[in-house]
């Protein structure tokens, strides 16, 4: 059984504990999921996902948080992922619990 090694996966923009022999990503994050709704010009945007799972399909654009990051640092914030023409309105935030999922407690 091969150790874990810290390495950045391809598709990812930071380095991850990763099996070297299956390619197991050990994700270190809060289980916390931050997206948008981004309309542009009468139009929402959408992004095509580069990793698994579901790489290739459409999703609106979101992801987990990183430990220590807060809402406004998050997936959508981060350095190069931000749609061009985009103006983020940071007063409208809203906090949608998905049916099933983990609560904090």
């Amino acid at each position: 059984m091969a150790a874990f090694v810290r390495t950045i996966p391809e598709g990812d923009d930071r380095a991850r504990l990763t099996c070297p022999d299956c390619g197991y990503v050990a994700y270190e994050n809060p289980k916390i999921v931050v997206g948008s709704v981004v309309a542009i010009d009468g139009r929402i945007l959408l992004c095509r996902r580069a990793i698994e799972p579901r790489r290739g399909f459409w999703t609106l654009p979101a992801g987990y948080m990183e430990m220590a990051e807060t809402v406004e640092e998050g997936p959508g914030a981060r350095p190069g992922r931000k749609p061009r023409r985009a103006s983020p309105s940071r007063g409208c935030w809203r906090s949608i619990p998905l049916p099933g999922s983990a609560r904090c407690r």
